[in-house]
């Protein structure tokens, strides 16, 4: 399950923006704990620590056991208080680009794309992310942090990401990234950092994509004509989907293009690959898909989203995510999760933010989701199988300070489908959402 990434303002990767973006005259947070601690010792080699916790007072309309809530809030998995998570991020560079520490100094970003500008020097950076809370299980990778210390069944503890991110002057200006990442592909991400998180809970078209990857990335920024505007191709080699266990060689990719003002971005991303057997459970990593093969038999899985960010003036964004997959069905019938049949899902979301003053702002989405026949685990484990939901979420996003933001929000979700419900266990068709989410930046 994926995470977002993508950190960002318009596009799934813009998940690699500021969290101070739309505050006036207002210093980044990101890392001033330290930075302060150290009397700023390390900023001019643009190394810092930058943290951030996060957590969330929810009720939902139908919950089942000890509290636990459906799909309609992931990443959010408990009714009542809980912690979402607590992070630390060691970085230099533009590998604190989430935090917002130190400016970008390049013409291109891993995982973000193109900016304006000449081509840069060559540079190296990193980042090291530890996180712990609730939403950790879906963002834990086979193989590695399964090994990590868990200190109990709602809090997981997990180095989501562990990365160097060089940038070159070849080309028009180019990055390798190279070890564990957030995942670009979707137009949310897994921290809390706005936007492109403008909602606290997250899309079905999120929850169907992957959240991390191991291997590497190379984006190219391409030479254009001015009037053009900016392009930029991704591609790379990775291990699958949240995946180190059992190496499966996938190919991730982008396209990516800006209008010449940058008010409009718009982005193409895809995973393609073999999702035989990946499938190792939320809280240590692989993929939501079951697909199993009695002869180890590759079983092809895409998975694609195509989103299309528009900056109307300085007060009004919009943002539209077309998603589409497929999985390839496998032979083994163990159980009525496993995948036995081709399966394909698709979704449309569409957003909009608008700033009501400085620190202010008022979101709003709609969301389709179309999963025919269940083939995400999250669908059929409650008994679906398969069908449309239809989604509507409204928040507030008030930043105190450049250090706390508080987000209000309500979110209904209604499914249309065969059977058991979606929600509460799969005794639901329809969940409504009322919740209360904190932020601090350090």
């Amino acid at each position: 399950m994926r995470l977002k990434r993508n950190i960002l303002g318009l596009s799934v990767s813009m998940a690699l923006m500021l969290p101070t973006v739309g505050m006036a005259n207002a210093e980044p947070a990101g890392g001033s704990l330290f930075r302060a601690a150290t009397n700023n010792a390390l900023d001019e080699h643009e190394i810092t620590v930058a943290g951030w916790a996060e957590a969330t007072a929810l009720h939902a309309s139908d919950t089942i056991g000890d509290g636990n809530i459906s799909n309609g809030a992931f990443l959010n998995q408990k009714d009542g208080v809980g912690l979402n998570q607590i992070g630390l991020m060691l970085c230099k560079g533009m590998g604190c680009l989430p935090t917002g520490a130190f400016a970008p100094a390049q013409n291109v970003l891993s995982r973000v794309g193109p900016f304006p500008g000449p081509v840069g020097e060559a540079r190296v950076d990193f980042n090291v992310t530890a996180m712990y809370g609730q939403d950790i299980q879906f963002f834990r990778v086979a193989g590695i942090d399964d090994y990590t210390f868990d200190d109990d069944d709602d809090n997981k503890f997990a180095i989501p990401q562990f990365y160097i991110d060089a940038y070159l002057p070849v080309f028009d200006g180019m990055t390798l990234m190279v070890g564990s990442f957030f995942t670009f592909i979707g137009n949310e991400i897994g921290a809390p950092f706005t936007p492109p998180n403008w909602f606290v809970t997250h899309t079905y078209a999120t929850q169907h994509g992957p959240s991390k990857h191991v291997g590497a990335l190379a984006s190219i920024k391409v030479p254009t004509e001015e009037h053009f505007g900016l392009l930029s191709f991704d591609a790379g080699l990775v291990a699958g989907w949240n995946n180190w266990d059992e190496k499966r060689p996938t190919f991730i990719g982008a396209v990516r293009w800006r209008s010449p003002d940058l008010a409009t971005w718009l982005d193409f991303e895809f995973i393609y690959g073999d999702g035989e057997g990946d499938a190792f459970g939320a809280a240590k990593g692989g993929s939501p898909y079951i697909a199993v093969s009695s002869t180890d038999e590759k079983l092809e899985r895409f998975h694609s989203s195509t989103t299309l960010t528009q900056t109307i003036n300085p007060d009004l964004q919009l943002a539209a995510e077309f998603v589409y997959g497929f999985q390839e069905g496998g032979d083994v019938s163990a159980a009525p999760v496993f995948i036995t049949k081709d399966s394909d899902w698709r979704g449309l979301n569409l957003g909009a933010r608008y700033k009501l003053d400085d620190n202010l702002f008022f979101a709003a989405r709609v969301e389709w989701f179309d999963d025919e026949n269940s083939a995400n685990v999250l669908w059929s484990s409650v008994g679906a199988t398969g069908g449309d939901v239809y989604s509507v979420t409204t928040n507030l996003d008030w930043s105190l300070n450049q250090h706390f933001k508080i987000r209000p929000e309500l979110r209904y979700d209604t499914y249309k489908g065969s059977g058991a419900g979606l929600f509460s266990g799969g005794t639901s068709d329809d969940q409504f959402i009322a919740l209360l989410n904190a932020v601090a930046y350090f």
